[in-house]
């Protein structure tokens, strides 16, 4: 593989999506990939920060923060795309200068008006501006225009995409695109293209959505006798119901996730067999792996589903790992409702965590356990599941419990057996009571696990309390 330099740009006017990770994930594999032969090889980050109106320090910052906090590293400083607008504006005059593109003066109304005409008469013309171009005096003029490109009407241009394979445009199916606006901005057309140029990038791998824009800008490249990039369009991912993935599926910003304790493991595991398989029984796989085995050109053409079951299934693997243990303190730092708890009783949060990482999603879904083991003034909700019986039973148990001197699950578990068989008790007709009294739950771990994590203390604390209470 010779060196690539790719590129990772998005643009500041809303938060980083899982999309965008994505894109950026599979930009940093092939990087990386290359980097092994070639120390040249490198990932350029370059904010798209053109449009003044959206553009957002709050959203420039997400970008960052999403990417730092995935582990995917860039070279070099990040672009900042508005820095260059003179550079952009100097290629437009450029390709006005060689004849590659022409003056305009039509209005949006004017070519609304024409593709409603075309419309009615069924004619599928991309082209709406034809006046302009061969009249002289729009040409000398010197102010209040466009430029738009100029693309001849024959001939066509082929694209070899390392993902979607041979695409083929014949020349008049693109629009006259404009380059430089009346107010003097230039579109993103042009500057994606110029800065690619300038930044040395010779590999785009960007969503399939961009995939009509490789002959608008292939003309560029062409009128100004640049070298092409090599591209590759990977599918978008949609949601459960098959449309575009967004807002309305769910937590799509990055930093939600971050927020509800997933693990970027997870998250890089999801998203790159969304696609992609690496051809083994085993569907765990973390990055160094995914280097080493990916290939761009085995990417599904197809659009994939987000599933946040498939999410939650790798960040439960992932999370119960012991070497990951650190990532859950460290979040614990971030969650100010864990890191109160925690601050209260370091060994209870070890404890609950330990218990439960089997048995949730993300981390954040341990706040509201976390509150019920951490209540000082818990008290049981009564229901017709506590009868007298069961209080009799109970307070037999608990003579049974006051002999523990190892308050372990093990010795737990043994005394609960042992109980069980001398009382010849099923233990369903006691476990579900004594759950309910502990901590107001239908369900949960077992028993053996609720006493030890309250401890000795607490759990008779709770159990008294129960028994005293008006029934």
């Amino acid at each position: 593989m010779n060196d690539v330099v790719a590129r990772f740009a998005p643009s500041p006017t809303g938060f980083l999506h899982i999309g965008g990770i994505r894109t950026a994930l599979i930009n940093y594999i092939v990087v990386q990939q290359s980097k092994k032969d070639n120390g040249k090889s490198k990932l350029l980050l370059r904010i798209e920060d053109t449009d003044i109106t959206r553009s957002k320090d709050e959203y420039k910052k997400s970008i960052l923060d999403g990417l730092e906090w995935m582990g995917i590293e860039w070279d070099e400083k990040p672009h900042t795309q508005s820095e260059s607008i003179d550079r952009h504006k100097e290629i437009a005059y450029k390709l006005l200068e060689k004849g590659h593109a022409y003056k305009c003066v039509c209005t949006k109304e004017e070519l609304e008006t024409k593709r409603l005409e075309n419309q009615k008469l069924r004619k599928n013309i991309k082209r709406l501006c034809t006046k302009c171009k061969n009249d002289s005096a729009t040409q000398l003029l010197e102010k209040d225009f466009c430029i738009r490109i100029n693309i001849p009407n024959f001939g066509k241009l082929s694209v070899l995409d390392k993902i979607q394979g041979e695409v083929v445009v014949e020349n008049k199916e693109i629009d006259n695109f404009i380059l430089l606006r009346k107010d003097g901005t230039p579109t993103y057309m042009l500057s994606v293209v110029v800065d690619d140029h300038d930044m040395g990038v010779n590999m785009i791998i960007r969503g399939d959505d961009h995939l009509n824009n490789i002959f608008r800008q292939l003309h560029i490249y062409k009128s100004l006798q640049w070298d092409f990039p090599t591209y590759a369009h990977h599918p978008l991912i949609h949601g459960d119901d098959g449309l575009k993935l967004s807002k309305r599926h769910g937590a799509v910003d990055i930093n939600e996730f971050k927020k509800r304790g997933y693990l970027p493991q997870s998250i890089i595991n999801n998203l790159i067999l969304l696609s992609w398989s690496p051809k083994k029984d085993d569907e765990n796989i973390e990055i160094e792996e995914i280097i080493n085995t990916f290939d761009l050109e085995k990417m599904s053409k197809s659009s994939s589903i987000f599933d946040y079951n498939k999410l939650n299934h790798f960040n439960n693997f992932y999370l119960q790992k012991e070497e990951n243990y650190k990532y859950f303190e460290k979040y614990i730092n971030e969650n100010s409702i864990l890191k109160k708890f925690f601050d209260l009783d370091q060994i209870l949060m070890k404890k609950l965590f330990s218990t439960y990482k089997k048995n949730i999603n993300f981390y954040s879904e341990l706040e509201n356990i976390a509150k019920i083991y951490y209540d000082e003034e818990f008290k049981t909700i009564l229901n017709n599941e506590l009868d007298e019986n069961f209080n009799i039973i109970l307070k037999d148990f608990m003579k049974h419990l006051d002999f523990i001197d190892v308050w372990s699950k093990d010795n737990l578990k043994n005394c609960i057996n042992k109980f069980l068989e001398l009382k010849k008790i099923k233990f369903a007709i006691f476990g579900k009571p004594i759950r309910l009294v502990l901590t107001n739950l239908k369900e949960g771990p077992p028993i053996n696990d609720i006493l030890f994590i309250l401890g000795k203390k607490n759990t008779f604390l709770r159990l008294n309390n129960y028994i005293n209470s008006d029934k």
